[in-house]
C-alpha cells in the first residue's frame, strides 16, 4: 500500500513537471523574455540574435498564444508599438530604393526599444533589419528583397507597416537617370562637366513631375553628385518593370576638342522589336527640337551601350547638345535652356505614357 502511494506521488510529480514544461514552451511570457534579453544587452553581452531574428521569435510566440477572439494579430509585415512619449507625426520614412532599403527614424527611442516594446510581423519581403539609437533617435533600417513602397497605418497603440509593389500604388512608373556622377564627370570642356548639366536638367524634371496631377511613380537614379554602376541604373528600371526608362546626357565629339558639330540626338534600343523604345525616343527628340530650337542629329541605335542594351523596358537616352560646341555649351549652362530641356523631356514622357495607354485599350 505504501509503495502504491509513493508510486502515485511520483507519477503525479512527473506529470505536473511535464505539464509545466509544456505550458512554458507553448505559452511563454513575452515581457519576461524581453526583460532577460534587455538585461543581457545592458550588461554588454550579446543577445545572440539579430533584430530580425528577435521579431520572428516574438511573432512565433504570439502565434502560439491563443487570443480571446481566436485570431492571430499578424496581418501586416510589421507591427510597431508606439511609446507614449513618441508623436507619430514625427516618425519619418526614407525609401532608399536604389539599395532596396527603407529607413525609419523615430525620435524618443533609446537603445532598448526593441526589448521594451516587442515588434511582430510576417516579415514578408524583409531580408534583414538593424536598429540603433543616436541621441535618443531610433533608426530602423530594413533591407528588402526588391523595390517596394512602404505604407503604414496606425491607431492609438501601434503603427502597421507594409511593403507593397509600386504598381499597386501608381498607375504608371518611370525611371529617370541623370548620367554619370561622382568621380565620373562624363564629357568635360572648358571647366564644364557633363554630370552637373545632367543633374540640373533632371532636378528640373523632378519639379515638373512633383507638380503633376497624374498618378505617376517617378524613380531617380541620382539627385545629387553620387556615382553608381551602369548595371545598377538599368537594374532599377528592370526590377520596377517600369513603363519608361530615360537617361539624360550631354554629347561630345570623339576627340573632346572644340568643334562646330552641334545638335540634339536620342538613342534607343533597336533590339526592342515592339517599337516602344523607338517611339519613346522619337517623342523625346520632337519635343526637344521644338523647345530648344536645336539642330536635329536624329535617332541613333544605342544597343552597344549597356543601359540601353540590357534594358527590358522601353528606353531612350537623350543627348541634349554638344559640350564641345562653344555656343551650345553656353546655352546648356543657362537656367532657361536647362528648363526648356527638362520641360521637353517631361512632356515627351507624358505623351508616350498616353500613347501606351491608348494602345492597351
Amino acid at each position: 500500500m505504501e509503495r502504491k502511494i509513493i508510486n502515485t506521488i511520483t507519477f503525479v510529480s512527473v506529470l505536473f513537471t511535464a505539464l509545466c514544461v509544456i505550458i512554458l514552451y507553448f505559452f511563454p511570457n513575452l515581457h519576461a523574455s524581453a526583460m532577460e534579453q534587455r538585461e543581457a544587452m545592458e550588461n554588454g553581452d550579446s543577445v545572440g540574435e539579430s533584430v530580425l531574428g528577435l521579431i520572428r521569435a516574438n511573432t512565433e510566440m504570439i502565434q502560439q498564444s491563443p487570443l480571446e477572439n481566436g485570431e492571430v494579430p499578424v496581418t501586416h509585415h510589421l507591427r510597431m508599438q508606439i511609446p507614449d512619449n513618441v508623436n507619430v507625426n514625427q516618425i519619418t520614412f526614407t525609401n532608399n530604393y536604389l539599395y532596396y532599403t527603407v529607413e525609419i527614424m523615430v525620435p524618443g527611442l533609446g537603445t532598448t526599444y526593441f526589448y521594451d516594446y516587442p515588434m511582430i510581423g510576417s516579415c514578408d519581403h524583409i531580408v534583414d533589419m538593424t536598429y540603433g539609437s543616436v541621441k535618443n533617435v531610433g533608426v530602423i533600417e530594413i533591407t528588402l528583397d526588391n523595390v517596394y513602397e512602404p505604407t503604414y497605418t496606425y491607431d492609438d497603440k501601434y503603427m502597421y507597416i507594409d511593403f507593397v509593389d509600386p504598381h499597386e500604388v501608381y498607375d504608371r512608373i518611370v525611371v529617370i537617370d541623370a548620367g554619370h556622377g561622382g568621380v565620373d564627370n562624363g564629357a568635360s570642356h572648358s571647366g564644364v562637366r557633363e554630370k552637373n548639366l545632367n543633374l540640373e536638367i533632371v532636378t528640373r524634371m523632378k519639379e515638373y513631375f512633383d507638380a503633376c496631377d497624374e498618378n505617376i511613380g517617378v524613380y531617380y537614379t541620382r539627385l545629387d553628385d553620387s556615382d553608381m554602376a551602369l548595371a545598377q541604373r538599368v537594374d532599377l528600371a528592370n526590377r520596377l518593370k517600369a513603363d519608361l526608362f530615360l537617361s539624360v546626357h550631354i554629347n561630345s565629339t570623339a576627340s573632346g576638342r572644340t568643334s562646330s558639330i552641334n545638335g540634339t540626338e536620342v538613342m534607343y534600343r533597336v533590339g526592342d522589336k515592339s517599337g516602344a523604345s523607338k517611339a519613346f525616343a522619337q517623342n523625346c527628340l520632337n519635343e526637344m527640337l521644338a523647345e530648344l530650337g536645336s539642330n536635329s542629329k536624329g535617332l541613333v541605335a544605342g544597343d552597344e551601350i549597356l543601359i540601353i542594351r540590357t534594358s527590358k523596358v522601353p528606353v531612350a537616352l537623350a543627348e541634349i547638345g554638344f559640350i564641345t560646341n562653344n555656343e551650345e555649351r553656353e546655352l546648356m549652362q543657362s537656367s532657361d535652356y536647362q528648363d526648356k530641356a527638362a520641360r521637353a523631356l517631361y512632356h515627351a514622357v507624358l505623351q508616350t505614357l498616353e500613347e501606351q495607354s491608348s494602345d492597351n485599350e
